[in-house]
């Protein structure tokens, strides 16, 4: 993974634009998907996506590899700037998804949101054409993929309204 050393300049960072406000703005164009990262990435290559099963306790493959993305800018600033690398200690939890009106769902535990503030990551800003829709939030390429914008964002740049959950908080289960 070579990092990446400059960030592009765009017109809508001309504009005077937050991060988070050209995000949106690239999200309203319908062209792109986003992936959000702590990692500074050049090229977004394919990676076994996992998920937790609670029953087994364990990680498990889901799906092929690929590179994954949403079609939702805060989605995106979210697993952007809270993740397990942001937020290695205990007490770390995060749910984020899209319910069934279309509108998103952020959650993170306590410890989650008294320590945001110096949190940072990166947005990659990605050609939707070269992903196949995968669930309502999720977009996948099979492909290594050169993003077509890189923003930086930070704790500011997350969208108001994310819900306190416990630890052991399961918002798919408890709907």
């Amino acid at each position: 993974m070579e990092k990446i050393t400059d960030l592009l300049k765009t017109e809508k960072e001309e504009k005077n634009l937050s991060p988070r406000e050209k995000l949106l703005s690239f999200e309203k164009e319908g062209k792109f998907v986003f992936h959000g990262s702590s990692d500074s990435i050049e090229i977004l290559e394919p990676k076994q996506p996992l998920i937790f099963n609670k029953q087994s306790k364990a990680k498990e493959k889901h799906g092929e590899p690929c590179v994954a993305a949403t079609p939702h800018a805060d989605i995106a600033i979210f697993r952007a700037i809270v993740n397990p690398r942001n937020f290695s200690e205990k007490g770390y939890a995060s749910s984020f998804g899209v319910n069934k009106n279309n509108t998103i769902r952020l959650c993170a535990t306590k410890q989650v949101l008294e320590n945001i503030k110096d949190k940072r990551g990166f947005v990659y800003v990605l050609d939707i054409s070269l992903f196949k829709r995968f669930s309502g939030m999720e977009w996948r390429s099979n492909q290594a993929i050169k993003p077509n914008e890189v923003i930086l964002v930070t704790a500011d740049d997350l969208p108001r309204g994310i819900k306190l959950i416990n630890k052991d908080f399961n918002p798919i289960k408890n709907k």
